[in-house]
């Protein structure tokens, strides 16, 4: 699989740099109507609003949400596989950081689908 190109990497911090300021407004522009999101353990979740609602109820919890990007690959079908680390600020000043890989779909520059595989298992209790 080659290495995504600037755009995509371009693409993809912008949108992490909207979860970590809690932007949740701008971050609908970067949701397809129908997305769908599989997070960790979770049922998947459809509908942009409801998307929308879990990174807003995840918001809530931490201080700040960070995604240093590792690695990424992409596929010319709008498949991207990336590396991230998630970067967990907690408000009692607690901070973790968390290996993820995900595999996201892009379409017309709007995400499709996010899976992600991460285990959460040291921050679980915190997420409850």
């Amino acid at each position: 699989m080659p290495r995504a190109d600037q755009s995509t990497l371009n693409f993809l911090t912008e949108y992490f740099a909207l979860i970590e300021a809690k932007d949740y407004d701008r971050l609908s522009n970067y949701l397809a109507e129908n997305i769908t999101l599989t997070f960790a353990n979770a049922p998947t979740v459809t509908g942009q609003h409801a998307v929308l609602a879990q990174l807003a109820a995840i918001g809530d919890k931490v201080d700040s949400l960070a995604h240093p990007l590792v690695n990424v690959w992409q596929e010319e079908n709008g498949i991207v596989v990336l590396e991230v680390d998630g970067v967990w600020r907690f408000h009692d000043g607690f901070e973790k950081t968390i290996r993820a890989c995900s595999i996201f779909t892009i379409e017309d520059r709007k995400f499709t689908d996010q899976r992600i595989y991460v285990d959460n298992g040291p921050i679980d209790s915190r997420l409850a």
